[in-house]
C-alpha cells in the first residue's frame, strides 16, 4: 500500500496534511488566543467601566474552562462519529456569538451566560479539535505538525494582543468584543469549512509516514496502549492528572492575572507589550519544546516546560525591576508553552496511541480544571489582600507539584511497562 511520503513523490504534489497544518495556525491564532489568551486584557477595562470586582469578571475564565471542561469528552467523540464542518462550523459560530454577547453584557449574568456559550464551542474549534485531526493526518513527525499548530496560539497573541489594546483604548472594549466576532466570523469559519478534512482517507491519501518502520531509539514514548479505564487503576494516572492539573492553575493563572499585575505595577501599556512579546517567544517556544520532546525525551520536556514556567514565576516578585521585566518575557515566553505543548505529548508518550482520544480527553479535563480553579483563586487572593504576593507564592508551589507529579509519571510508566513485558 502506498506510503504518504511515496504518495507525495511519485504525483509531485505536496502532502495535503501540511496544508491541514497551515490553517490549523490560522485558527488557532485566533480562535483560542481570542477567547483564552487575550481575555486579560479587557480584565481591567471591564471592571473599572463597569464597577465590578476583577474576581467577577475572573469568573468568566473559569465558566469558560469549566464548561469546556464538561464537553471534552462529548466534542472527542462528535469529531470522531460526526461530520467535523459541522463540529467546527457549530463551534466556531458559537465563540463569534459569545463575543457579541459580552460587547452587550450590562450585568453579571450576561457575561457568565456568554462565557458559558463560548465555553461550550470552544473545543470544538481550538487545541482539542485540531490536535484530533492533525492526529488523523500524521504518523510520522507527529509531533512537529502538531507543535506547529500550536505554534499558532502564540502568533495570535503576538499580533492580536496590541491590536485590541489599541481598540479597547480608543473605541472601547465592547467594539473590540464585536470587531473579533466579526474577524472570526468572516475569516476562520471560511477556512475551516473549506480547507479542513477529516481524514487523509477522504482524500485518497495515507497518513503521513504510514507504512514507514520507527527507528529504534528514536522516541522516549511508554506507550503502554492501555484503555481509559484500565489507566484508571492506577496510581501513576493519577498522579499524571494531578501534575496536569498543576499546570493548568499555575500557567493559566499567570497567563490571566500577570497582565493586569503588570499593568498595576508599571503601566498597561507595558502590560500588553509583554503579553505580546511572550506570546511571540512562545511561536518558536512551542517547536522548540516539540522537538526537545522528540530529540531529548519526554523527562527534558518535561523540564524545560515546567521549570521555565517556575523561574518566570519568580521575576514577577520583582517586576518593577526592568531586568526581571524582560526575564519574565523571555522566561513565559517558554513556561506558557506547558499548557499547550506538554500535556497532548505526554499523553501520546506515556499512554500510546490507540486510545489517544478518550485519554486525552480526560488529560484536557483536568488541564482545564486546573484553569478554572487557579485564576478565580488568585484574582480572590488579590482582592483580600490588594497584593499579588501570596498568590504568586502559591503559583510557584503549584508549578513545582506539576515538575516532580509529571517526572514521577514517566519514571512509573516506563516501570509498568516494563512489568507488563515481563507477565
Amino acid at each position: 500500500m502506498m506510503t504518504a511520503s511515496a504518495n507525495e513523490s511519485s504525483n509531485g504534489k505536496f502532502f495535503y496534511g501540511w496544508w491541514i497544518v497551515a490553517v490549523s495556525i490560522v485558527c488557532l491564532a485566533l480562535m483560542w488566543t481570542l477567547p483564552v489568551t487575550c481575555f486579560s486584557l479587557f480584565l481591567k477595562p471591564i471592571s473599572a467601566s463597569m464597577g465590578f470586582e476583577r474576581s467577577s469578571i475572573a469568573l468568566c475564565a473559569s465558566i469558560v474552562a469549566l464548561s469546556s471542561m464538561f464537553m471534552s469528552p462529548f466534542v472527542g467523540r462528535w469529531m470522531e462519529q460526526k461530520s467535523v464542518k459541522l463540529v467546527l462550523g457549530l463551534s466556531i459560530t458559537g465563540v463569534a456569538a459569545g463575543f457579541v454577547g459580552y460587547s452587550l453584557a450590562t450585568s453579571l449574568p450576561m457575561f457568565y451566560l456568554s462565557a458559558l456559550l463560548i465555553g461550550i464551542s470552544l473545543n470544538g474549534s481550538s487545541i482539542m479539535a485540531f490536535n484530533i485531526i492533525i492526529k488523523n493526518w500524521f504518523i510520522e513527525k507527529q509531533g512537529l505538525a502538531m507543535s506547529i499548530a500550536l505554534a499558532g496560539t502564540g502568533l495570535g497573541g503576538m499580533i492580536m494582543s496590541p491590536i485590541i489594546n489599541s481598540m479597547i483604548l480608543t473605541h472601547g472594549w465592547r467594539f473590540a468584543y464585536q470587531a473579533l466576532a466579526v474577524l472570526i466570523l468572516v475569516l476562520v469559519l471560511p477556512l475551516a469549512l473549506i480547507f479542513i478534512k477529516k481524514k487523509p482517507q477522504d482524500m485518497g491519501l495515507m497518513p503521513y509516514g504510514y507504512g514507514h518502520t520507527p527507528k529504534k531509539g528514536s522516541s522516549a514514548a511508554i506507550d503502554l496502549n492501555l484503555t481509559l479505564a484500565q489507566v484508571k487503576q492506577y496510581p501513576m494516572f493519577w498522579i499524571f492528572m494531578l501534575g496536569i492539573a498543576s499546570i493548568g492553575f499555575a500557567g493559566g493563572a499567570v497567563l490571566l492575572q500577570a497582565p493586569a499585575y503588570i499593568s498595576d505595577q508599571l503601566s498597561p501599556t507595558k502590560a500588553a507589550a509583554a503579553v505580546s512579546a511572550y506570546l511571540g517567544i512562545a511561536i518558536a517556544g512551542k517547536i522548540i519544546l516539540g522537538a526537545v520532546f522528540d530529540a531529548k525525551g519526554s523527562k527534558a520536556g518535561i523540564m524545560l516546560s515546567c521549570i521555565t514556567l517556575a523561574l518566570s514565576i519568580v521575576t514577577l516578585f520583582y517586576i518593577k525591576q526592568e531586568t526581571f521585566y524582560f526575564a519574565f518575557i523571555l522566561l513565559h515566553g517558554f513556561g506558557t508553552c506547558t499548557g499547550t505543548v506538554t500535556p497532548p505529548v505526554l499523553t501520546s508518550r506515556i499512554f500510546g496511541a490507540k486510545n489517544y482520544g478518550p485519554i486525552y480527553g480526560m488529560t484536557n479535563l483536568f488541564l482545564q480544571a486546573g484553569m478554572a480553579i487557579g485564576s478565580p483563586v488568585i484574582a480572590y487572593v488579590f482582592d483580600k489582600t490588594g497584593s499579588y504576593f501570596i498568590s504568586w507564592q502559591l503559583c510557584l508551589a503549584v508549578s513545582l507539584i506539576a515538575l516532580f507529579s509529571l517526572l514521577y509519571s514517566v519514571n512509573a510508566g516506563r516501570k509498568l511497562l516494563e512489568t507488563r513485558k515481563e507477565a
